[in-house]
């Protein structure tokens, strides 16, 4: 493990089981990712970008190792190491009250505001809930801790005795945002936190968590589908597509110069004043996502692609160095006469 990395995924591969028939018997398996390799620096944020249903919130579950404990006879092969006080240690291998003790060090941020709340709890016990498992500090110094958070993600520490419903969303989910912050993790996984608020509200939203990143350093997992919202905060952005990551590179250079047709279309669609003079064009592809239990073979996006031919179908292209930083997995990317027919 690099010695700036917080976190490092070789080869990940997550497959889950499908049951058909009277007595639900394992037939086949959907392979929700596939050999998924990707590095978070410690101080640095990651953008996981791609369609629904691409796998971005399998690797989120992956890291933090829920998947083997929540959804029987789930396959995960590959390595996720995570750098912790105790070393360096593979989540994967870890049984579930050995990764209790490391719970602390891994922390998320979940998409709905509104379920993710425990209804029943005050403001005060949602935030304080972690440091009771993975801390010893006593009541008073908790409280202090809680208020102290309340006012940094900018919730008044009157409201401490209140309810979540009492709340509106981008105010619950500055809740959820304090309850992770709260014990000083080593990771933050943000699974699509601003997808369920309203427009006016994603931006203070995604300008906290801007905030929050550069006071404490925060090593950051941002998941979403919106790459303009990505690349507001992200340092790397790596795109996804039927569980297979397809381009990494830094924020600017991914959003700036694509060179995979997928990342292409998916910045094409981003809306974007009318500016004159702008020949900016969006692609649209062609036919819908492939259903997971039947991927093409070879490329899986290949029966999308504008680019694409008749060898596509028989290989798995792999991801390969651009630029500096910046890798691809389309060998015919880097055509002059490919770039200028996708655009």
């Amino acid at each position: 493990m690099k010695d700036d990395n917080i976190l490092e995924i070789k080869n990940l591969s997550v497959n889950f089981p499908v049951h058909s028939g009277i007595f639900l018997r394992k037939t086949k398996n959907i392979g929700a990712v596939e050999n998924i390799n990707l590095e978070i620096k410690k101080g640095e944020t990651l953008g996981l970008v791609g369609e629904s249903g691409c796998g971005k919130s399998t690797v989120a579950k992956a890291i933090i190792n829920i998947l083997k404990f929540n959804f029987h006879n789930t396959e995960i092969k590959g390595e996720i190491f995570l750098k912790t006080d105790d070393g360096e240690i593979d989540i994967v291998k870890l049984k579930s009250n050995e990764m209790r003790k490391y719970r602390g060090d891994i922390q998320i941020i979940f998409q709905d505001p509104y379920s993710s709340l425990n209804s029943r709890l005050s403001v005060e016990q949602i935030i304080e809930e972690p440091l009771l498992y993975h801390t010893k500090l006593n009541k008073s110094k908790r409280r202090e801790l809680v208020f102290d958070m309340m006012e940094r993600v900018g919730l008044q520490k009157e409201l401490a005795k209140n309810f979540s419903h009492e709340f509106s969303g981008g105010q619950r989910q500055r809740i959820g945002i304090a309850r992770p912050l709260i014990t000083n993790p080593k990771l933050i996984i943000a699974d699509e936190p601003v997808s369920a608020l309203d427009v006016s509200i994603q931006a203070q939203i995604i300008n906290l968590l801007q905030e929050l990143h550069d006071e404490f350093n925060l090593s950051l997992l941002f998941i979403a589908h919106d790459l303009s919202v990505v690349r507001h905060l992200s340092t790397r952005i790596a795109i996804m597509y039927l569980g297979k990551i397809v381009e990494t590179g830094n924020s600017d250079d991914v959003y700036f110069n694509p060179l995979h047709p997928y990342s292409k279309a998916l910045i094409s669609s981003i809306p974007e004043p009318n500016v004159e003079g702008s020949k900016k064009g969006r692609i649209i592809l062609k036919g819908e996502v492939p259903n997971p239990i039947n991927k093409p073979e070879g490329c899986v996006f290949r029966t999308r692609c504008p680019i694409a031919r008749e060898e596509c179908s028989k290989f798995i292209p792999k991801l390969e160095i651009a630029e500096a930083e910046h890798f691809v997995a389309c060998p015919y990317s880097f055509e002059k006469d490919n770039q200028k027919k996708s655009l």
